[in-house]
Parts: C-alpha cells; structure tokens; sequence
C-alpha cells in the first residue's frame, strides 16, 4: 500500500514539472545578421580640463556626459583622443606637493572620465622624461603608436606603463573587438602615428608614412575594419588618406580647429581643441556586403550640456589646488586688470595666422618694458589661450593667455638678421606657433622688405628688440638661427633674476602692468 502511495506522488510530481515545463515559453535568440555598428567619441588637442569662454564652451565633464549617452545608446563605443593633452596648460606649470604638476590633473580627469585609446601628439614630450613616466604610470587608459619610440642609452623600445609592479608595453596596433545583441561580431584595428615634431633626447619616430603602412598591412589580415589616429598636419593627414585607401577614418590632431575630408572612401576628421567640439563617428559594418559606412557629426560641446558630477568632481578639486597655487607665484586671479567691450582674439587657428588686438597687446606690453626698443616680437604659440577675451579680464585671463610665463629680453641685432626673423615669422611660419605678433615692425610682402615703422630696415644698422625669451633659444619653427651664438646678435640685455618685482622677468606681469596703465 505504501509502495502504491510513493508510485502515485511520483506520478503527480512528474505530471505538475513537466506541465510546467510546457507552459515555459521558449526563448528566441535573434539571428547573427552579419551587420554591426560601433561608435567612435573623438576628441583632440585638449589643454584645459574646465570650460573656457566664461563656462559657456568645452570642458571635460560636458565630454564625459556625451560618453555615458552614447554607452547607452551603443555599448560599442570608444572615446578617444588623438594626442596633445599632457602639455601645455596653466594648471600643468604650477606646483602641487612640492613638484610641477605637468598634466597630472589631465590624466586624473580622462581616467574619471572614461576615456578609452590616447595617442601621442607633440606636446607630450615637452614633459621631462621622468615626468612622462609618472603620467603613463597613471593613467588607466590605452596608449597606441607604431612609430613613437623610447630611447635609452642608444637602445629603443616601445614606450611602457608600470601599474602595481607589472611592465604594460605600450603596443604598435590597437584591436577593439566588438559584439552586438544579435550576436554579430567584429574586430576593429587602430593605427597611431605621430608627427616628428618635438625632438626630445629619449624620443626617437620612426618615418611615419612607413610606420602606418605596416601597421595596416598587419591590421588588415586580422581585422574587419582598420581606422587610424593620428597626430599629424592636415596635409599629411591627406595624404596617409591615398596612401591607405582601405582605410575607414582617420582621426587626426595637432590642427586645433575642426574639419572634415573625404579622400575616395577614407574620412578625415579633427574636432575643435579644448573640446569646444567633440566627433562622433558612427560606423556600420556589413559582413556579408563587405562594406562599412561611416557617418561623422561634429558635436558642439558648450554649456547646453549639462556635466559629469562625478569627472567635475575631479576638475573643482584641481582648479581648487591652482587657486592656492597662483598666489604663491605672485599673482592675484580674480583681480581685475581691464573692463572692455572689445573682443580680444586668442583662438589659435586664428592668431597663428594674422595679427590679432590680442597679440598686439602682449608685443606692446614688452616695448613699454622697454621704451628704448625700436619694436617687439614674440611668438604666437606662447599665447595658448585659444579663446577670445571680452568684458571684465582678471588677472587669471592674462595667465591662461601665456601659461609658459617667460621673460622679456632686449636684444641688440643687426638689420639682416632682425628681416630674416620678421620674414620667416609671417611667411613661413603661417598657420604655425612660430607666426609673429609685432610691434613697431611689420613685412612688407610686395617689396620683400621689413619696415620699423614707416622705415626700411637697414640691413647693416643695429637695432634694439625687445623678444621673447624663449624665441632666442632657437626653439622656435624655422627659427633655429636665433642663438645668442648667432653674429648677428650684438648684446642681450636680461632682467635680474633675482629681482621679483622686475616686470620683464615674467611676460604675464608686463602685460598686467601695462593693461593697468592702459585702462587708467
């Protein structure tokens, strides 16, 4: 009897799981149907981790609200960021816990931030190189390049991260793989190439061109889609384009103003430096077709989006650390030093090409320095602003303009010399850092000859300049001549060192000083 019991609970209980099991509706998978689209943030050239223009344009935790949006729209998404961001800033050349904070604030904010892939630009190797180190170390992004190399005692090798006592080489390619809900899956290779720029002792790049040639031809055997980011000029940027038509996209730096180039079927693009824009490239891949379509939008990065709490929590705590910072060198941030309604241009694809009100007042802020001067010269790339001024300037408007500070130096040199320097500086150097803001001097393009004034300028005659330091280390673009060494340089007259309240040893307080006077 007990044995029939057992046998009819047994019946019943495999009766109510198996009605169960075929009440269970079954689950439908979708179809792989060899179609996937991903999306690129690109952003490029990015100096200041907060908004410029009074709040209302850029700012990293405005980027970093683009980037949660488009996760949520497509996981498939990368941000990244086509080199230029260690260096330079204002925020970079202070001092914080007894060392120079050189971008420390900028890898904290990417890290906060999300970014995925950086390449080198330029600008990362004005960093010592102990310094570019500490950075690496840092940050919890991707690095690629092919042909940026580490050199150390004649030996080269990739760059590396050191993380928790591991070695991470920084690796030539870059391979995203990426997979949508329907199970469609891809692998995107990333070429990186930066342009030979800054020559620094422990960095050595190999020829471009050559580089990003074998990092595609090594891609396209693994990947279904090879882009490229670059750091390059405009011009090469193009021409990468028609070296490697298979190629999708090419997202470039280096040029701090926007734009977009079709070269056959390779898209390039640049957004805005200080992401005042960002690019958003969405790519879709047919498998089956064999064929990617790239579709870019240039997004407007200002103060219509709302930031980041989490990454603005990052970017108050660094301008908090400037604040303090800024008295100890002297200066007074909030203080006013003049009230205009003139818009004063700094935007750097600007003021690298043509004299601006902007930079005439920072060359006649040195000829008052020195009222002996026949004129003035000073670099445009030493105002790195990238902004226009207007209404009410503090003193923080004049440190951001040239973050670099630098004295004013008041040079004897013979007239040949002083044509070559005006020439080159407004003909060569055009749409370059080494485009010249002047006073009292121009070029005269039609007769091939520099004027002081309304005179020509002897090319036998000694003549008094007042000139950036930095210009007379030979540092400068096509500007490698003007040494101390050079003969044509008769006498350097240099402030003291010593003496803080000197204007001329710090360009900032010249300006100051001779905007005080101006606004009177």
């Amino acid at each position: 009897m007990r044995s029939l019991k057992i046998n009819i609970l047994l019946f019943c209980f495999l009766i109510y799981f198996s009605g169960c099991h075929l009440l269970k509706k079954p689950t439908k998978t979708a179809a792989d149907d060899g179609k996937i689209e991903f999306v690129f943030l690109q952003i490029n050239d990015v100096y200041e981790i907060a908004p410029l223009e009074g709040g209302k344009a850029g700012g990293l935790a405005r980027v970093a609200t683009i980037r949660k949006d488009l996760l949520l729209q497509n996981r498939n998404t990368l941000t990244v960021l086509a080199g230029d961001f260690l260096n330079p800033s204002l925020i970079g050349t202070l001092k914080h816990e007894g060392k120079r904070i050189k971008g420390k604030q900028m890898v904290e904010t990417l890290n906060v931030l999300g970014l995925d892939l950086a390449a080198f630009g330029n600008h990362e190797f004005d960093l010592k190189e102990n310094e570019l180190q500490e950075r690496l170390n840092e940050s919890t992004f991707d690095w690629v390049s092919k042909n940026v190399k580490h050199k150390q005692n004649d030996s080269l090798s990739a760059f590396a991260k050191y993380q928790n006592g591991v070695k991470k080489v920084i690796p030539e390619t870059y391979i995203w793989e990426v997979k949508d809900t329907d199970g469609t899956t891809a692998k995107i290779g990333v070429v990186a190439v930066t342009l030979p720029f800054n020559k620094k002792s422990y960095v050595h790049y190999d020829d471009f061109t050559v580089a990003a040639q074998e990092a595609y031809d090594e891609l396209a055997e693994k990947c279904d889609v090879v882009v490229a980011l670059t750091h390059l000029d405009i011009a090469d940027d193009l021409k990468l384009a028609e070296q490697l038509p298979n190629l999708k996209l090419v997202m470039g730096g280096h040029d701090h103003h926007n734009m977009r180039h079709e070269v056959g079927n390779v898209v390039v693009a640049k957004a805005d430096a200080n992401a005042k824009t960002a690019y958003v490239h969405k790519l879709m891949l047919d498998k089956n077709a064999q064929k990617t379509n790239v579709n870019s939008i240039l997004v407007t990065i200002d103060d219509n989006i709302t930031e980041d709490a989490t990454t603005a929590k990052v970017v108050n705590k660094w301008n908090m650390i400037a604040e303090r910072a800024y008295g100890d060198l002297g200066f007074e941030p909030n203080k006013l030093v003049l009230d205009t309604d003139e818009i004063l241009e700094g935007r750097e694809h600007i003021i690298r090409k043509q004299q601006t009100n902007l930079g005439t007042i920072v060359a006649q802020s040195m000829s008052a320095a020195y009222p002996k001067a026949a004129c003035s010269i000073v670099n445009s790339g030493s105002i790195r602003v990238d902004d226009q001024l207007t209404g009410k300037i503090t003193q923080f408007d004049i440190m951001r303009t040239l973050p670099f500070g630098g004295s004013i130096l008041e040079v004897r040199m013979k007239g040949d010399l002083l044509s070559k320097i005006v020439k080159i500086g407004r003909t060569d150097n055009v749409g370059k850092g080494g485009f010249l803001q002047l006073d009292k001097v121009s070029w005269n393009e039609k007769e091939n000859k520099a004027y002081i004034k309304d005179t020509k300028i002897d090319d036998n005659e000694y003549y008094l300049v007042a000139i950036s330091s930095f210009l007379m280390t030979g540092g400068e673009s096509n500007l490698g001549f003007l040494t101390e060494e050079n003969e044509g340089v008769k006498h350097i007259n240099r402030p003291d060192k010593e003496d803080k309240t000197n204007i001329k040893n710090d360009i900032r307080l010249a300006i100051i000083d001779y905007l005080k006077d101006k606004s009177k």
